[in-house]
């Protein structure tokens, strides 16, 4: 018996002494094992579908207002709303859109969605920012990006105001003359300094819309085939007051019609 425990102790100890792999290490030395750990996310920021989080939407819109509009306005000035539409919804928008256009005038051109828009440059949807000053409700801004890198496709200055509809034919005359001296050089200039787009590489389509003291100017690609962009002018206010490129542009040109 007391050899029996004299082998038994003499071979855990060649077992320390030698360190044996197949005992110890069941796991080869040079295996890594990773076990995911899941992290408690407390108080994390709300996520939309989109490439960007919500904070980077808000600092994007934030510096939209500011370029913009020549304003100095800080987040703590303004409440946030955001909203986002992804690609396939976008599309139901426009298409419905397109097919409202029941009596178009002979002299506005017939732009289809899918020739216009490439849905590819949209595959995360839009995100549609509504900022509105805290010290005045009345006054806000618009801004629309493209979810997936960022890029503002519509700028919009909101203000309460009374709209006038009705004109008379010498008002109609007069406010085609404002817009032939006045508006398409200050269009000009907002473009130069701040638009997405070189001059050289748009014609501006006469056919313009009025609505309720707005005038809203449409460039065209120089061969004229594709909408590229649209300036808004309020003539109440003498200001431009916003602009749509792409995408945002032709759903403009629907809801103008």
């Amino acid at each position: 018996m007391n050899k029996l425990i004299l082998v038994i102790i003499c071979g855990a100890f060649m077992i320390l002494a030698t360190g044996c792999q197949s005992v110890f290490n069941t796991i080869p030395k040079d295996t890594v094992m990773v076990k995911k750990i899941i992290r408690e996310n407390d108080n994390a920021e709300e996520e939309y579908e989109g490439v960007l989080s919500q904070d980077a939407v808000k600092t994007l819109s934030l510096n939209a207002v500011n370029k913009y509009f020549d304003e100095n306005l800080t987040r703590d000035e303004l409440q946030f709303e955001l909203a986002v539409i992804d690609q396939n919804k976008f599309k139901v928008m426009l298409n419905e859109a397109e097919k409202g256009l029941v009596h178009m005038p002979a002299t506005v051109p017939e732009l289809k969605v899918n020739d216009q828009i490439d849905f590819a440059s949209y595959s995360s949807g839009v995100y549609y920012t509504t900022l509105t000053k805290s010290t005045d409700p009345n006054e806000g801004y618009l801004i629309v990006l493209n979810a997936k890198d960022g890029d503002v496709i519509r700028a919009v200055r909101r203000r309460e105001t009374i709209q006038d509809d009705a004109r008379s034919t010498m008002e109609e005359d007069l406010l085609v003359k404002y817009y032939m001296e006045k508006i398409t050089p200050l269009a000009t200039e907002f473009i130069r300094d701040k638009g997405s787009y070189p001059l050289s590489e748009l014609t501006l389509n006469e056919d313009i819309t009025r609505s309720g003291g707005v005038v809203e100017l449409y460039y065209m690609s120089k061969d004229r085939n594709k909408l590229k962009y649209v300036v808004t002018f309020d003539l109440k206010r003498n200001e431009i007051v916003g602009f749509s490129k792409d995408v945002m542009a032709l759903l403009s040109y629907y809801s103008r019609l």
